[in-house]
């Protein structure tokens, strides 16, 4: 379905849009990449409320040294 909506913007804006020939088209696909943005967003601020902070820092131990540390804990 298609929903026909008149928008208010600068004129540097509308000028912008209109030189992309199909305003419509490109508008609908420069929101959907805004759209998909926000959705991505929503995980990382559910992890910050939560207080886990993604760091770029290499890990204390190895990924291997992790799982023999917690197959320890488990009794396997």
């Amino acid at each position: 379905m298609t929903v026909i909506m008149t928008m208010s913007l600068p004129d540097d804006v509308a000028a912008f849009v209109k030189a992309k020939g199909n305003a419509s088209a490109y508008t609908a696909r420069i929101l959907r990449q805004q759209m998909l943005a926000e959705e991505l967003e929503k995980p990382a601020r559910m992890r910050a409320e939560a207080g886990i902070v993604p760091t770029l820092e290499e890990p204390e131990e190895s990924e291997e040294a992790t799982l023999e540390r917690w197959g320890r804990v488990a009794g396997r």
